[in-house]
């Protein structure tokens, strides 16, 4: 049975945070930050990342960040929100001389109290068991030599593993800026053009802020230090350029998770399917371990034109895997592409027209595979801006590491039209909205029939007023097309429609309540969900102590009625738990800084139902009707 509150393996969110976490600890030096750099941060719009380059060209040097106030656009709100993601370091002639050099050392252990029937003595009716012991081990170092050299190592163990090594990544990070003007060895992601045929972390997809759903800026690599097990490459990665052109290059080397079969007309071996989820618990699990090997290259061109603000990239990878992946053998996947090698190009854009930015890519690959993606972001004026995203993905596009935005998980199958819009009334008012029209031409999970389609509507008004509260509604209804009970009768339609209210009130500066209500109605003509979250937060800082408390209460009449919210943590983690079935879902953290510049986390968190005396299924079955789960960590800064 599932578990309320349990932690969804969105390996993507996890990314998005610690990318976030990463720009946080190594901030962008302001004499040599990229446009794209700036843009990938979200908080400046087009025109204030042009009146920045503007200026540094026109100064020369940034001798210290008090100089950014003197920047058309860049008032004091959008200085308190970038400040802390930049830094001002003098030039200095040799790029390896020694500066505030500093590492961070993170050392985590979680478990959950109740044992798992994976961990319990073999019985008569089922022997498999779990081969490692109950803890969730992660071990995590990085270190800034100075603003050109950065590393980092992560060690990682899951619950049920045997090896306390079980995941292991690192990075070195150089940043000569002579002729090369960064290296990176170890793992990276790429972040090519619009994320047709490379696409990292930091990826918002749909978002109430349409102005950053819509727009992806061409960074090249980046250091990949999260805990998620697939979706990174692992070898070496170059940027160079020359005048007004760039070139990144990468090799990748790396052992994947698959699960094989044996195909007797070819008398081979071949991956029936990708296993991405990173655990190695059981016989089965490791039988999945390291089973085809991945070997990859690519290479990006960038063309930096009209005065530094507008770029057009042609983009290419070719990935091989040591067997062919089989054959799909279910209907809806036939259109599916198969093969041992596949070679993925593309060409991107980025062009302003005065204060409208406009951006594209459209991608194929060798099996006559088409991506395609073009849109627009206009700010109107300081108070209105509109944006629009037009994408068509074909039944047979693939590209392994692409993340265009789309309704599907994978950039296939697709055809869609975004558009957005936000008003600001005033500093502590705005309404922003989007509307997403799509249609499947091929048949899908769950939709046996061709052609169906759907929309997604959202809307969110925010009212604030500075260091006392914070408030926001939201509505978002989205309506899909599906097999009935019975898959001849004509498809039905699904509607899902949430409710969100979300108070943050700032009773001192170091005393604040937040408290959200959400509701979730799911119809179709042959049954009716519903679902309520309520929840209430508590943080009180008070000397060296932060304390987090969270109370929160779920009803829902089914598993398509949950509800997401996202939960406190122990510093660097993210968790966004699945609500749904009748129960409350509590959890407090404690922060000590300790005076050797360190943070000592303490996390406890219970779920308790109301309904059932089992929590999980099969290895992972409770026979409880609560789980507690608890963390301790040390982040230690030196």
């Amino acid at each position: 049975m599932p578990v309320l509150g349990q932690q969804t393996t969105l390996e993507q969110e996890e990314e998005k945070q610690t990318n976030f976490s990463y720009y946080l600890q190594n901030p962008f030096d302001i004499n040599l930050v990229s446009q794209d750099e700036l843009g990938i941060l979200g908080i400046l719009n087009q025109t204030q990342i042009n009146h920045f380059l503007v200026h540094r060209k026109a100064i020369g040097v940034f001798e210290s960040m008090y100089e950014l106030q003197v920047i058309d656009d860049w008032d004091l709100q959008i200085l308190k929100k970038i400040t802390p993601f930049l830094t001002c370091t003098p030039i200095k002639s040799r790029w390896y001389a020694t500066e505030d050099a500093h590492t961070q050392i993170l050392i985590r252990i979680e478990r959950s109290i109740e044992q798992k029937k994976g961990f319990s003595p073999p019985d008569t009716r089922s022997k498999s068991r779990y081969v490692g012991g109950e803890l969730n081990q992660l071990v995590r170092m990085r270190s800034t030599y100075n603003s050109n050299i950065r590393a980092g190592i992560l060690v990682q163990k899951d619950p049920g593993e045997a090896d306390w090594a079980d995941f292991k990544s690192y990075f070195i990070e150089i940043k000569p800026n002579k002729i090369v003007d960064k290296i990176i060895l170890g793992d990276f992601i790429n972040q090519w053009g619009q994320g047709l045929i490379q696409a990292g972390g930091f990826s918002l997809g749909k978002s109430y802020e349409s102005i950053k759903a819509t727009q992806k800026f061409h960074l090249g690599g980046i250091p990949y230090s999260s805990s998620g097990e697939s979706g990174f490459y692992r070898g070496v990665q170059a940027l160079t350029h020359w005048k007004n052109v760039s070139w990144q290059g990468f090799y990748s080397r790396r052992e994947l998770d698959a699960t094989i079969t044996f195909d007797s007309l070819a008398n081979t071996n071949k991956i029936k399917s990708w296993v991405t989820d990173g655990l190695h618990r059981t016989s089965t699990e490791i039988s999945h371990q390291n089973n085809v090997q991945e070997n990859t290259w690519g290479t990006s061109l960038q063309w930096i034109i009209l005065d530094h603000h507008a770029s057009i990239q042609w983009n290419y990878v070719r990935t091989l895997w040591s067997i062919p992946k089989a054959m799909p053998t279910l209907d809806y996947k036939m259109a599916d592409w198969n093969g041992q090698e596949i070679q993925n190009q593309s060409v991107s854009f980025h062009l302003p027209i005065r204060n409208i930015q406009f951006m594209g890519e459209i991608a194929s690959h060798d099996a006559n595979g088409l991506a395609l993606i073009q849109g627009a972001a206009w700010a109107q004026s300081k108070k209105i801006d509109f944006s629009y995203l037009l994408r068509y993905y074909t039944p047979n596009y693939f590209s392994p590491m692409s993340q265009g935005i789309s309704e599907n998980t994978m950039n296939t199958n697709e055809m869609g039209l975004f558009l957005g819009n936000q008003y600001q009334f005033n500093k502590r008012a705005r309404i922003s909205s989007y509307v997403d029209l799509f249609r499947f031409p091929h048949t899908k999970y769950q939709v046996s029939q061709p052609n169906s389609w759907g929309w997604e509507i959202l809307s969110r008004f925010q009212l604030e007023r500075k260091n006392k509260w914070r408030f926001f509604s939201q509505f978002k209804w989205s309506s899909k097309q599906g097999d009935g009970p019975i898959k001849s009768n004509p498809l039905i339609r699904n509607h899902n429609a949430q409710i969100s209210l979300d108070l943050h009130q700032y009773i001192h500066r170091k005393l604040n309540f937040h408290t959200r209500i959400m509701t979730c109605l799911t119809i179709n003509p042959f049954e009716k969900n519903t679902g309520i979250l309520i929840i209430e937060d508590v943080h009180w800082k008070i000397k060296n102590w932060s304390i987090q408390a969270r109370m929160g209460f779920i009803s829902t009449s089914s598993y398509d009625a949950r509800l997401y919210a996202y939960e406190p943590g122990v510093p660097s983690s993210f968790l966004l738990p699945g609500y749904y079935d009748h129960g409350i879902r509590n959890c407090l953290v404690l922060d000590y800084k300790t005076r050797l510049k360190g943070i000592i986390s303490l996390k406890v968190a219970r779920t308790n139902y109301f309904d059932r005396q089992e929590i999980g299924s099969s290895l992972d079955l409770i026979n409880q009707s609560h789980k507690t789960d608890v963390t301790i960590q040390y982040l230690i800064l030196l």
